[in-house]
């Protein structure tokens, strides 16, 4: 939608945003040991379809120190970003203090 400025559900053209996402503070993306991304929206004005995007700076961070589903480049194990305790490098969480990995 982003790049398309359309629709992916209805075909709408009408896009509004982007949008901050508001909570408590910004919505934002889990990384560990550093300040992350906020998340931005773009909705279907249509439909009400909503995609969420990370902001720039967030972008380059997830590159950086994101986790990533395919392409991990080894099986070896790595260390908790919170506690450095060993896990292995299929881990989602540490099993020492229970943060997300």
């Amino acid at each position: 939608m982003i790049n398309s400025r359309q629709c992916p559900k209805c075909g709408g053209t009408q896009i509004a945003g982007p949008h901050r996402i508001f909570g408590q503070h910004h919505v934002r993306i889990d990384l560990p040991g550093m300040s992350t991304a906020t998340l931005e929206a773009l909705t279907c004005a249509d439909c009400g379809y909503t995609e969420l995007y990370s902001d720039r700076m967030g972008l380059s961070n997830i590159k950086r120190s994101g986790r990533f589903l395919q392409g991990r480049q080894s099986d070896s194990p790595r260390s908790c970003a919170f506690c450095g305790t060993k896990v292995r490098a299929d881990a989602t969480y540490c099993s020492e203090c229970g943060n997300n990995i």
